[in-house]
């Protein structure tokens, strides 16, 4: 099994369930007016945390044969501000026009 959490972080597995544990906190927190805004900050830094490892996630399935090819990659790579800018308008945290 290929891990895609970068060689850098400690305590990957620990790490990795901390995240999905934290992941069902906060969908739990944006089903409250008290802990929605902070959820949608806590995923906003959630998806600029993970951004190491989806870009390490592509650079070993765009190196392989048997791994994805750019198109899944690219436009996943390229969403990432999307999301921040999602979790903080959904939240509430930021006002759109």
């Amino acid at each position: 099994m290929v891990r895609v959490t970068p060689d850098w972080v400690p305590m990957a597995r620990a790490v990795v369930i901390a995240t999905g544990l934290c992941e069902l906190a906060g969908a739990a927190a944006l089903l409250t007016r008290r802990w929605r805004v902070a959820a949608g900050w806590a995923f906003a830094l959630y998806a600029l945390c993970v951004f190491p490892a989806n870009v390490k996630h592509a650079m070993l399935d765009l190196g392989s044969e048997t791994g994805l090819s750019w198109w899944y990659h690219g436009p996943r790579l390229l969403a990432q501000p999307l999301v921040v800018w999602w979790a903080l308008w959904a939240s509430g945290a930021v006002r759109g026009r």
